[in-house]
C-alpha cells in the first residue's frame, strides 16, 4: 500500500525501484508498459520480416522472369495501392476473420507493394548492366539457370532491402 501512486523518479518523492512510478493500487508502470507492448512489437516485427521476405521474393520474380508474370505481379501490387491501406486491411480482416495471425496476414498484403516494386526496380537495373548482360547465361533469362549471372543481382540490390524496412 505505500507504494501506490508514486511519482516517475525525475519527480521530488518517487522511488528509484520504480522508474516511472506506479498506479493508484501499487503497480509497476515500466513493467506494465513492458508487458503490454509485447503485442506490438511482435506484430510489426512479423509484418516486417514477413512482408520483407515475401516482397524480395515476388520482386526477383517479376525482374528474373518477365512477361506475363511481371505484369500479374505489379498489376496485382497495383490494385493493393489503389485501395486506402486503413480499408483494405479493414476488408482483410472482415473476409478472413479477426485473430492475431489474421491481422499479421493484412497488414502484411497491406505493405508488401512497397517491397515488391523496390526490389523488382534494383533487379531490373542490375539485369540491364554490363556485368550480366554480357554473360552466357543472360541470353537465357527465364532459364533454369539461376548461375552467377543470376544471383549478382541479388546480392548488389540487396543492400537497400533492409533500408525499407525500417
Amino acid at each position: 500500500r505505500g507504494f501506490s501512486k508514486l511519482p516517475p523518479f525525475w519527480v521530488e518523492g518517487s522511488d528509484p525501484k520504480f522508474l516511472l512510478g506506479t498506479d493508484a493500487v501499487g503497480r509497476d508502470m515500466l513493467s506494465r508498459l513492458m508487458y503490454g507492448a509485447r503485442v506490438s512489437l511482435f506484430i510489426g516485427l512479423s509484418v516486417m520480416v514477413v512482408s520483407m521476405v515475401v516482397g524480395v521474393a515476388l520482386g526477383l520474380a517479376a525482374a528474373f522472369f518477365g512477361g506475363i508474370v511481371d505484369v500479374i505481379i505489379i498489376r496485382v501490387m497495383d490494385l493493393i495501392m489503389a485501395i486506402p491501406s486503413l480499408v483494405l486491411a479493414i476488408l482483410i480482416i472482415a473476409i478472413i476473420g479477426p485473430n492475431l495471425t489474421n491481422t499479421i496476414v493484412a497488414v502484411t498484403i497491406v505493405g508488401l507493394p512497397r517491397y515488391v516494386r523496390l526490389v523488382r526496380a534494383s533487379a531490373l537495373t542490375e539485369l540491364t548492366k554490363d556485368y550480366v548482360s554480357r554473360t552466357p547465361s543472360s541470353k537465357r533469362r527465364a532459364s533454369a539457370s539461376w548461375g552467377s549471372a543470376r544471383s549478382r543481382p541479388r546480392r548488389n540490390g540487396a543492400p537497400c532491402w533492409p533500408t525499407r524496412a525500417t
